[in-house]
């Protein structure tokens, strides 16, 4: 019986690190739209980093929105979207989106799924795949 004093306590630790150690803090879908696609200056973007930084210039601070874009809990302020494109270089790309935007804007449109990753209070990486319903990557 003594045993069971032990092991009950060490199993609800090991639960509770678990549960914290969750990297997904939050994720949204977005409507990558040709204007997505081009900086503020007019330049084309061939970075998928660039284009996720871009769009959620595009939603937050221009007001441009697509319809099937969401909200996100993070990037509000300039000095987060400016974070982007390295969270994105951290977190990975889905392949065919990488292909995608080395031919640069093809005359269409796609949704892509963000997920933001990281612990609590600290964002470590995004990772991007197409919203195609094929499987998703985790953070």
């Amino acid at each position: 019986m003594r045993k069971f004093q032990y092991i009950l306590p060490a199993i609800g630790l090991l639960m509770a690190q678990a549960a914290y150690s969750e990297p997904n803090l939050a994720s949204y879908y977005t409507f990558i739209g040709r204007e997505d696609f081009y900086n503020s200056s007019g330049a084309p973007l061939m970075d998928v980093g660039a284009v996720v930084q871009q769009d959620r210039a595009n939603f937050h601070r221009f007001g441009i929105r697509h319809q099937g874009d969401e909200a996100d809990p993070y990037f509000q302020n300039p000095e987060m979207r400016a974070k982007i494109p390295a969270l994105v270089r951290a977190g990975g790309v889905d392949r065919y989106l990488k292909i995608q935007l080395g031919q640069g804007w093809e005359g269409y449109s796609q949704t892509w799924l963000i997920q933001i990753c990281g612990t609590p209070g600290r964002i470590t990486h995004l990772r991007i795949d197409p919203a195609d319903g094929d499987g998703y990557s985790d953070c």
